[in-house]
């Protein structure tokens, strides 16, 4: 209990409490994944597919990605699962992680309450809406640094519409249903969370919306374990569980690595 005890404090003083998800076994191996990978359902596939492979349980904390990184740095989480590819490089540089790999990404996708047509990226997207509603997730997650990225590439400031809420994917989603305002979401969590909101989704397929996934291997006591952790995320039965993750018929991630990282934070 003592381990469950120290991330249920460390995410009580942060402020992320609305994003925790509690943690059942201190004896398992303790992941710290983004939100946006729990809300779009994929954990629950993966997971149940390595504790039958390997006989390992796997319990989850669910954050932002800084936050995620922050308990890696600190040694209280055993593996991770993020996307923010700079921090991911800079963490690994500062000699937190052992191993950094992208095992499945996807895109970023503008939601709100129609599509946005005429606009061939999402930057120029994003500079028409500096007057507009906008849900921002304001947690430091690999969502959030893209959107201020996108605002920052686009050459504009968020008005007084804009509403930083600092929670996770699926709370920012039904924000903005409820204002019927605007959103930055992951395409996974939004296609897993569509049919239950009055909103939809314009897509870009340009570089910047690029959102790959990592596993990073941490140092410590179950070092062995977040190896196999890893070892399993990147193998074919793995690869395969992703590749056939589907909502209505639509794919919510791709294996692998996209052909251009992004060069950026993410």
């Amino acid at each position: 209990m003592i381990r469950a005890t120290t991330i249920t404090l460390l995410i009580l003083f942060s402020g992320l409490s609305g994003c925790f998800e509690e943690v059942e076994d201190s004896e398992g191996l303790l992941l710290a994944t983004t939100t946006s990978m729990r809300d779009s359902g994929l954990l629950d596939e993966l997971l149940p597919a390595f504790e039958r492979a390997t006989g390992i349980h796997v319990n989850v904390v669910a954050v932002g990605t800084g936050a995620a990184l922050n308990l890696g740095e600190n040694g209280d989480v055993d593996v991770l699962i993020v996307h923010s590819p700079k921090k991911e490089t800079e963490f690994i540089e500062n000699g937190f992680g052992i191993s950094r790999s992208t095992f499945a990404w996807n895109r970023f996708v503008l939601i709100g309450p129609n599509q946005l047509d005429g606009f061939s990226n999402a930057s120029e997207a994003f500079s028409s809406l500096e007057n507009e509603c906008f849900v921002s997730r304001g947690d430091n997650s690999g969502t959030h640094i893209k959107e201020l990225e996108i605002w920052q590439i686009a050459g504009v400031e968020p008005g007084d519409e804009y509403l930083s809420i600092g929670q996770g994917m699926a709370s920012a989603l039904n924000m903005a249903d409820e204002l019927q305002c605007w959103t930055l979401s992951d395409k996974g969590t939004w296609l897993f969370h569509s049919n239950k909101l009055d909103l939809e989704a314009t897509s870009f397929n340009d570089d910047l919306t690029l959102n790959p996934y990592s596993v990073i291997q941490l140092k410590g006591e179950k070092s062995e374990d977040s190896l196999r952790f890893n070892e399993f995320i990147l193998s074919f039965e793995s690869q395969q569980i992703i590749n056939n993750y589907s909502i209505n018929g639509q794919t919510l991630f791709n294996s692998g690595q996209p052909n251009q990282l992004p060069s950026s934070s993410d």
